[in-house]
């Protein structure tokens, strides 16, 4: 029995090489999403559930979150850009999914 538990808690333990690969198959980064908003009369960057600080007008907001995005996107993340229209409507301005 005292075997049993040993290969049972040895074949449990955290490998540091990382873990198990998956045969040359490498999981994708979610994709880093920048949404321009108008959010408490100013526009604003939200990112991960995070507001940026107020922006002066819409153009410096998208200015903003295009500039940070293709730093993200030079450093090999996916990302996107959207601009979140006080009418409801949304417009792709980097659409997601794309790398260069």
């Amino acid at each position: 029995m005292h075997d049993a538990v040993q290969e049972l808690t040895t074949t449990m333990e955290p490998k540091i090489d990382g873990g198990p690969k998956l045969d040359g198959v490498v999981e994708a980064l979610p994709t880093m999403t920048y949404d321009v908003v108008r959010h408490r009369g100013h526009w604003k960057v939200l990112h991960a559930g995070k507001h940026s600080t107020p922006y002066p007008t819409q153009k410096a907001a998208i200015d903003s979150a295009m500039k940070i995005a293709m730093e993200s996107r030079s450093a090999g993340r996916t990302v996107a850009v959207r601009l979140n229209r006080t009418d409801g409507r949304i417009f792709d301005l980097m659409p997601g999914g794309q790398r260069t």
